[in-house]
């Protein structure tokens, strides 16, 4: 008789037990993870960028609006609101019909900027700047600078960017200057 409430309650305790595992084994459902919008030290962020790129000073001359792409890898330390960023970037600008130069204008550029973000919120703008190498047609390799604004919009699993930027290449005459207006990608 002292056997069958023993046996009972084991069998309450094994009951509830199982019952307990049952409701605390089911995960609940993660949210995506969010875009990463700083770099580590061991894993950078990428990007490619494309748009339309208008030539500006001796270069609109005889060429008319073309395009760019690019890619860019980004650095940045945690908790700061800047972050350095490595780019290479082409242009094309159309010669303008009736123009008597014969040639449409490559705008090669590879170089390093600094991006320094406004304010912290998930929607942020920064201002860049920055120095390149740049490569022209029929002006050979030259140094120059870069200064400019944008806007991170971060997205599911990515981060959307826009930019508008100032390209001067120094040159022995003028210097040629672009103004690309991208929009791109950072995963």
């Amino acid at each position: 008789m002292r056997l069958t409430p023993l046996l009972l309650g084991l069998a309450l305790t094994v009951i509830a037990g199982s019952a307990s595992a049952q409701t605390t084994s089911d995960p609940l459902p993660t949210p995506p993870p969010a875009p990463r919008t700083q770099s580590d030290m061991y894993s950078p962020l990428y990007g490619v960028t494309a748009g339309i790129s208008i030539p500006l000073g001796r270069l609109s001359d005889d060429h008319q609006a073309g395009y760019t792409v690019g890619s860019l890898v980004e650095y940045a330390v945690a908790g700061q609101p800047y972050s350095l960023r490595g780019e290479v970037a082409f242009q094309r600008f159309p010669q303008k019909s009736g123009a008597t130069n014969g040639y449409d204008a490559n705008l090669i550029s590879l170089g390093s900027t600094i991006v320094y973000r406004l304010q912290k919120s998930a929607t942020q703008t920064f201002v860049a700047g920055g120095i390149a190498i740049y490569n022209a047609t029929r002006e050979g390799t030259r140094p120059g600078f870069n200064f400019g604004t944008g806007v991170e919009i971060p997205l599911t699993g990515f981060t959307a960017l826009a930019e508008a930027r100032v390209h001067v290449m120094l040159a022995d005459a003028r210097p040629i200057l672009s103004l690309p207006l991208s929009v791109g990608v950072r995963f």
